[in-house]
């Protein structure tokens, strides 16, 4: 199950990359202005973070739930 998390967020993590990409692209086209693209550019970040701070709480819990469950 963690692995396939972990691919999922490599996953997730390139997806963004690829989206922060199209932002700056659509500002070269005149799609968007810097300022547009840098703010939809910071929220993908925040996402981004957000889930993998999720991620790594996540996979600590269930690692110290582990270690406990062995010790007993």
């Amino acid at each position: 199950m963690k692995a396939d998390l972990r691919e999922e967020l490599d996953l997730l993590n390139r997806d963004v990359d690829e989206m922060i990409r199209l932002c700056q692209c659509a500002t070269d086209s005149g799609v968007w202005t810097r300022q547009e693209a840098q703010r939809h550019a910071a929220r993908l970040e925040s996402l981004r973070t957000k889930l993998n701070a999720d991620f790594q709480k996540l996979t600590g819990s269930d690692e110290r739930a582990n270690a406990s469950w062995i010790s007993a």
